[in-house]
């Protein structure tokens, strides 16, 4: 017989919040967009409108580390250009922003961390 390993036992006080859908933009450079909340999770996606052309993108930022992220899921291709749209987790504390322009959205899933 196996022994589960990750299954922790419930805290006490501890209340389990339902999921919620996220959908948020914003534009001008630095622009916070979304952050985690404390003790939940996002799954989704960030994308700059026009990262197609490599000059836009969404910042990430986790514990005073700021990354620029080029997704272009919310974006028309243009010239039959496309970019990956890879599925993010975030955890929390991390906060999405305008890079250096244009509008980014966010779009997926909080949790339960």
């Amino acid at each position: 017989m196996l022994t589960p390993i990750d299954d922790a036992p419930p805290v006490a006080g501890a209340t389990v919040q339902a999921d919620k859908q996220i959908a948020a933009t914003a534009q001008n450079s630095n622009t916070v967009v979304y952050t985690v909340p404390e003790g939940r999770k996002f799954v989704g996606w960030a994308s700059n409108s026009n990262s197609q052309n490599g000059s836009y993108w969404a910042q990430l930022e986790a514990g005073g580390v700021a990354v620029r992220h080029f997704s272009q899921f919310s974006y028309n291709p243009a010239n039959y250009q496309t970019i990956d749209s890879p599925v993010l987790t975030l955890l929390a504390g991390t906060t999405v922003k305008v890079g250096n322009g244009n509008t980014v959205y966010v779009f997926g899933v909080e949790s339960d961390a």
